[in-house]
């Protein structure tokens, strides 16, 4: 079993065999995540998690409990302050970051209990290419930044 560190309240796991499977770069942020099931009937709100990690395959995510098991499909609503600056679309022309959501199909990948909390990665299904190219784009800055 492998150790969790907790640095800047972003859980890092050094150690995990997932690490060396993963195709994607991971860029630590904490934004907030609304998570809905999909399921019938649609409930009217999702449930409210922090990202501690996002990339173009998907996003691991933070919670009190966990509301979701491995393999259901969710829609995800991450909000992302200035993400359409980096869009390809008409949505470039907005600087206001209250409403700058990536929204995605996701399968639940995993889930981990770490001191009392909940780890748990979804897998981006399905993505518009618009919202894909501007987390690309996004995530490269971000990088190129640091």
């Amino acid at each position: 079993m492998s150790t969790i560190r907790m640095t800047n309240a972003v859980p890092v796991m050094p150690g995990d065999s997932d690490v060396e499977q993963r195709s994607f770069q991971r860029l630590l942020k904490t934004y907030p995540v609304e998570v809905i099931k999909l399921d019938f009937p649609m409930p009217e709100t999702g449930v409210q998690m922090r990202c501690c990690d996002i990339s173009m395959g998907g996003v691991c995510t933070e919670t009190d409990s966990a509301p979701y098991a491995m393999g259901e499909t969710c829609q995800i609503k991450i909000h992302i302050p200035l993400l359409n600056k980096c869009s390809p679309g008409f949505f470039k022309v907005y600087e206001n970051d209250a409403e700058q959501y990536f929204t995605a199909l996701a399968d639940v990948a995993w889930v981990r209990s770490v001191a009392g909390r909940f780890l748990i990665g979804f897998r981006f299904i399905n993505v518009h290419s618009d919202q894909e190219t501007a987390l690309e784009t996004f995530i490269q800055r971000a990088f190129a930044q640091s």
